[in-house]
């Protein structure tokens, strides 16, 4: 018969054991030491309640948490935030806002949608991104901001869904 495996060694086995307790004192901080860490968890939630009553997700992770605290109304209404943009060959294409079609997140733009509006020319960076990343493909000549706003019964779609032109931009090459 076979010898029963030998026991593994453990951290208990390789690290020393010390009999000497740790001075006396070790382990209380300073008082500058405590009101540093306390004046930095006061910055920091002085951001989190900037971001939720400023509604914005301009300084994330210090945004709204209005997501995360209110349930949704299941008659109520659900908006989809896009961009539309003409190519050069006349066809009419929903702009990728992601990592690979232009490097501009869909969030991003929902983000900061009142900047779109008050100013389409923001379009262009995202035409530009389009065009560095993609130098073969049909190029955008004209962009439309939009968001579709669905109605909503026991939680599902019902009908057609409004769209809204928000802002445009004629994309300059």
């Amino acid at each position: 018969m076979d010898d029963p495996p030998a026991r593994m060694r453990s951290l208990y086995d390789v690290i020393p054991r010390t009999t000497t307790s740790p001075p006396q004192g070790r382990g209380l901080l300073p008082r500058w030491a405590k009101a540093w860490r306390l004046a930095a968890a006061g910055l920091g939630l002085l951001a989190l309640l900037h971001g939720t009553l400023k509604d914005s997700d301009d300084y994330f992770p210090f945004g709204s948490m209005a997501q995360y605290a209110t349930a949704h109304n299941l008659d109520g209404q659900t908006r989809s935030t896009y961009i539309l943009a003409e190519t050069e060959s006349g066809d009419e294409v929903r702009v990728p806002l992601n990592a690979t079609g232009t490097g501009i997140g869909r969030a991003e733009v929902e983000g900061q949608l009142g900047r779109f509006i008050e100013d389409p020319s923001l379009m262009q960076v995202i035409a530009d991104a389009f065009r560095q990343l993609h130098p073969d493909r049909d190029q955008y000549t004209h962009m439309y901001l939009k968001r579709s706003v669905y109605q909503l019964r026991d939680g599902y779609v019902v009908g057609d869904p409004e769209t809204e032109l928000l802002a445009e931009w004629e994309v300059v090459r």
